[in-house]
Formats: structure tokens, sequence, C-alpha cells
């Protein structure tokens, strides 16, 4: 553990510290005041030997399980009583498996029609009018002080904060964002003793949970997500395989959002990731770009309604609209200010609609000639 830095979390950091000695290792006073002199010297401001008999009693008197950081049969050097004990870990509870029967079972007929026609249709919007920034701007609130941080390195600090700086629209891995919102500035991360602005120090709001899966066919895996998750406000491609959910829970506290977690990972069993549950985690930001694939947006519903998707009225029919609308601009005679937002149209929803390709590709054609001319 890093040393303290006063100002900036130094006594919580120190009481982390104290803490691990006394609970995680299930050391006495005195060894633990001794490995704290030692840990000490590396403090630009140190601390009095009073000030650290105080955080060993605040963590000795406060909540945790001795012995925690104890490997199993791994005794300490002396408790609290001054007896030497061995460590007995909790039984672990079963370990949660993907189950690709079980998926199908979910899934059921619904797979053979899900697809992105049929989500966009029960969308709260037509998913192919919406851009990188529409879809920040509709899910979080900017005038309230919430930030987004957009990252193309995912192993980063972040590469831009909405709305106050431009974001990356696409990079070789793609674009990312965290789902929670943010205050934007670097906090002391105790955990890893360390500054960062993408840890739970900086969350404003425990607003998202994201679901993805990397092993369940697509097909299956939207047709489980549209039967059994309700308040589904986004879904969107990763550009490769996977396809990601992101669903408002509104959790009021961190233990909050992770005791919401609890009753949700049943999903495990039919093909969420385990990994990706994660109260800080980072999701894809549709309408940008992993190298030449499209991060696409599938589903939105920035209300998140209460229902499953699946129990929706379709609103739509996106690819008649389409249609229509490469009729309309062509009989004006393919007017400059309509054909950008119409080829978009085309382009997200051609490979489900072959006059809608062919249509795209006469689209393109007189936008080239007229950016030519």
């Amino acid at each position: 553990m890093g040393p303290a830095v006063s100002g900036s979390g130094g006594h919580t950091h120190t009481l982390l510290c104290a803490k691990a000695l006394v609970k995680g290792f299930d050391m006495g006073a005195g060894e633990a005041l001794s490995m704290l002199h030692e840990w000490n010297a590396g403090n630009a401001e140190r601390w009095t030997e009073g000030e650290l008999l105080h955080k060993i009693n605040s963590a000795k008197n406060g909540p945790g399980v001795s012995g925690y950081l104890l490997r199993d049969g791994e005794r300490s050097s002396g408790g609290r009583d001054g007896v030497r004990r061995e460590f007995v870990p909790p039984k672990p509870r079963p370990k949660l498996v993907y189950e690709p029967e079980r998926l199908k079972k979910i899934a059921g007929d619904l797979a053979e029609v899900v697809d992105l026609p049929w989500l966009a249709n029960r969308s709260e919007l037509d998913p192919a009018w919406v851009s990188a920034t529409d879809f920040l701007a509709r899910l979080y609130n900017a005038q309230a002080g919430e930030r987004v941080l957009v990252f193309s390195e995912y192993k980063s600090q972040g590469q831009a904060v909405w709305p106050t700086e431009s974001i990356p629209t696409g990079g070789r891995e793609g674009v990312w964002f965290l789902a929670q919102p943010v205050d934007g500035k670097s906090r002391p991360n105790p955990r890893l003793g360390k500054m960062s602005r993408r840890s739970e120090e900086s969350v404003l709001a425990w607003r998202w949970m994201v679901l993805e899966s990397d092993e369940a066919p697509v097909r299956l895996w939207l047709a489980a997500l549209a039967r059994t998750v309700p308040r589904i406000a986004a879904i969107t491609t990763s550009g490769g395989r996977s396809v990601h959910a992101l669903v408002r829970v509104d959790a009021r506290t961190k233990k909050d959002w992770d005791e919401q977690k609890k009753r949700i990972l049943g999903l495990v069993t039919v093909g969420a990731d385990p990994g990706a549950l994660s109260a800080v985690r980072l999701t894809r930001l549709p309408a940008c770009w992993r190298g030449e694939k499209e991060q696409k947006l599938l589903y939105f519903a920035p209300a998140a309604p209460a229902l499953t998707i699946a129990e929706m009225f379709a609103r739509r029919d996106v690819l008649s609209f389409w249609r229509d609308e490469c009729v309309r601009v062509a009989g004006m005679g393919f007017p400059r200010g309509e054909l950008p937002r119409v080829l978009a149209g085309c382009r997200h929803y051609g490979r489900f609609d072959a006059w809608l390709m062919s249509a795209g590709d006469e689209l393109e054609s007189n936008l080239a000639g007229v950016s030519s001319a």
C-alpha cells in the first residue's frame, strides 16, 4: 500500500493500512504498530505514534472479518488476545457458469425474429438518428454537473470528458465510456493507492449496470435480454462479436448497487459476463468506430421503461420509413442537405433490406458527385 497523502484522503488510506494489519492479517496492536512505523517512514508528512495507535484501535473496533488476508492454512503471528489461530476461510458458494441449453430455453422462438429492425421498431428513438453526443446528452444531465469519461485507450484515465471536451468517435480498439456519471476530477483511490478519475470516489450517481456476453450467440443473447431484463436503456454492438446492454438501476449507494447486482447474477447462466458486472464498468459508445467496424446502436430508450422489450408494442416500421425517405429525396433531385441523413439510415439498416442497400449506393454516388462539383 502506497504512502498517505495529506489533504488527499490520507486519513482514510492510513486507516485502511491499519485495518489490513489488525483485521486482514489478525495482528496484535504491538506488531501492527511496528509495521506501521516502517510504512510511516515513506510518508512525506509522518504520523505520530499516538495517531498511529488511534488508527489501529479504530480498525480493531471497526467492521470486518479477522484474517481475511490470510491464505488457507496460514497462521497469524498473534491475534488480539495473543493466541495463535488458524484462519478458516468461508465455504465458497457454487460457481455460476454459462449454460447454453438454458439460454436456448429462455430465448425460445423470440430468437427467430429479434434483430436490428425488430429492436429499433420498439425503441423510444430510431437508433439511426442518434449520434454519440446525442446518446450521452439524453442519458446524462450536464446542467447538474454530470460528466462522462470517454476512452479510446481502455487502460487509461480517459481521453475526454463530455460535454466540456470533444470526444473521440473512433480508434483502433474502439471507443468506450464509463457508465456511471462522474464529476470529472481525479481523486485518491485508496484501494490502489493512486489518483484516479474513473474510480468510485468520482462517481456522482449509481445509475447504470452493464450486461454483456462474449460467449452467447448474439441472437440468443438478444432474445434473452429482451425477454428477461426490464429497464434497458440501450443495446450497442462492440464492433466485434459481443453486445452490451445498459440497464437502469438507480441505486442509492454503492452498497445498494452491489445488492442489486446479486439479484441478477443468475444471468451468468445464460451468458452474461460476470467480469463486466462492475459498478465502474466501461461500455461501448454507439455511433463510434472500432477500426472499420461500427459500434452500432441497436436499441435506444432513454426513459428505460419498467418493461422488458418483448412486452413492448412496435412504435414504427423503420425499413418502410427509410424506403419512403429514399423515394422522397430522389423525387427532390437528391438535395445536398438531405443526402447525409438519409444515407445514414440506409447504412444503418441496409444489411437487413436489399432495397435500402441499393438505394444507399445511389445516394452515396449522388453525394460524391455533389461533393466533387
